[in-house]
């Protein structure tokens, strides 16, 4: 089988309005959540510069960082998947916000199928901070019992609607800002809506005093899906 690699930093950024994911949302607690809208994220990703000060923002906003990436929204996994619905990126910040921790149930990466652990395999490392396959603070998980909200790529530009997994293979992130790498996986994800911030306050005060504040601004999630 052909390897498949997301190329995060040339994500599609379609610049719809955000009613499409209003309706999925309004169950949900959105209060109190906001995100980053870019108006140049190559510039910050290619400029080193940038990218270290975009990795001391996401270093210093960790405990209020909010992490849900559908994988699959961006590459067709439907073969590697098998009786998984969806591939989710995420943290324990998101799952406790959005689901019940207690339905995380282990999974051993050899239960996976030949064609999931061929495309982990290559893609992680990609998104990895030290390029490894599984590097420290990541497990994987299924979700149990239960529905968990997960954003695709560009649900807060309204290119895409939250989706409810059922039956979701999760990779969990305990410290994103350590654990990936900002340029080749995070920075990308704030500009595509799949890295949100919660503490109003200390956000605005740690984007005030950094470089991104040229090429972002500071949006409510609520706002644009309430």
């Amino acid at each position: 089988m052909k390897v498949k690699i997301m190329a995060m930093a040339a994500m599609l950024i379609c610049c719809l309005s955000g009613c499409g994911a209003a309706g999925a949302l309004r169950q949900y607690d959105m209060g109190g959540i906001e995100y980053l809208e870019y108006t140049d994220i190559d510039t910050v990703c290619d400029t080193p510069e940038l990218a270290q000060a975009g990795f001391n923002f996401l270093s210093s906003m960790e405990e209020q960082l909010l992490l849900s990436f559908v994988m699959d929204s961006s590459i067709e996994l439907t073969e590697e998947l098998e009786d998984y619905d969806h591939l989710i990126l995420t943290n324990p910040q998101w799952v406790e916000r959005f689901g019940d921790p207690g339905k995380l149930k282990p999974v051993e990466y050899g239960s996976l199928s030949d064609s999931m652990r061929e495309f982990l395999d290559a893609q992680m490392p990609v998104m990895a901070a030290d390029e490894s396959v599984w590097t420290d603070g990541m497990g994987l998980y299924r979700y149990e019992g239960g529905r968990l909200l997960a954003f695709p790529v560009n649900v807060t530009l309204g290119a895409a609607r939250p989706v409810e997994a059922e039956r979701p293979l999760i990779i969990l992130v305990d410290r994103p800002s350590e654990a990936l790498s900002a340029v080749r996986c995070l920075l990308p994800l704030t500009s595509s809506g799949n890295v949100l911030f919660t503490g109003e306050d200390q956000l605005k005060t740690a984007f005030e005093h950094n470089a991104l504040k040229d090429y972002a601004a500071i949006q409510a999630l609520q706002d644009h899906t309430g």
